[in-house]
């Protein structure tokens, strides 16, 4: 039977963190040393402590960290695999309960790298600030923070699935995800616009729905 401890629930976190762990680092060290936000570094950070949480790098970050710290093929196929199951860990968390939804995500994660590594698919992503705590403007922004989450694991989908009809069903849903999230962040009150927490997500919301747009374009042109 597949085991998996709760100790991590968002697995692309939980991978990032074994694979910075095995270059003496920590997922702490990332904002230093590869430019990330200290806010997304926070979010990542609790996110291994929180259920349905899964917040993720974009591609431009994620090949920073990549480029950064060296690491090699295996790791960037570990980090492809962790994508993937997160996708599907995200999806199930909807369906089933937490604990069912981590431990089948579990599971997967190993066949998936296994899969990576057999059919020697190299990673194919392309390419201080305010910190608020557990405080009532995170609690406002959880929602569209949620909706970014979720539209950057559809961004990566849209590169990684086979199909050329799915990987447009992924772009347009990344799409989607951005402009709720930029909704919700428009509608929060002006005092709250002003923090850079604010500023940070509505600006990645903004260039996901740029990046998101483009890809349904070249998408639909090579269909």
């Amino acid at each position: 039977m597949c085991t998996i401890s709760n100790e991590g629930w968002n697995l692309f976190a939980r991978v990032l963190e074994e694979i910075l762990n095995g270059h003496g680092s920590h997922l702490s060290s990332i904002d230093d040393r590869a430019k990330i936000h200290p806010e997304k570094v926070r979010r990542l950070q609790q996110s291994l402590k929180d259920p349905k949480s899964f917040p993720v790098l974009n591609v431009d970050e994620l090949e920073r960290v990549i480029t950064a710290f060296h690491f090699n093929v295996h790791e960037r196929m570990r980090l492809e695999a962790a994508l993937l199951t997160t996708f599907i860990e995200a999806k199930l968390m909807d369906q089933i309960s937490p604990e069912a939804a981590l431990q089948t995500a579990g599971c997967i994660l190993p066949v998936l790298e296994q899969a990576l590594r057999d059919l020697r698919i190299n990673s194919c992503m392309v390419k201080g600030g305010f910190v608020f705590d557990e405080t009532e403007p995170e609690r406002i922004l959880e929602s569209a923070l949620v909706n970014i989450d979720h539209a950057l694991i559809d961004l990566h989908m849209s590169h990684s699935a086979d199909a050329l009809a799915e990987r447009i069903a992924c772009a347009r849903e990344a799409q989607a995800g951005f402009d709720a999230a930029l909704t919700q962040l428009e509608e929060v009150a002006e005092l709250l616009k002003t923090s850079k927490t604010w500023q940070v997500w509505y600006q990645e919301a903004q260039n996901g729905r740029t990046v998101a747009q483009q890809r349904v374009l070249m998408l639909r042109t090579d269909a």
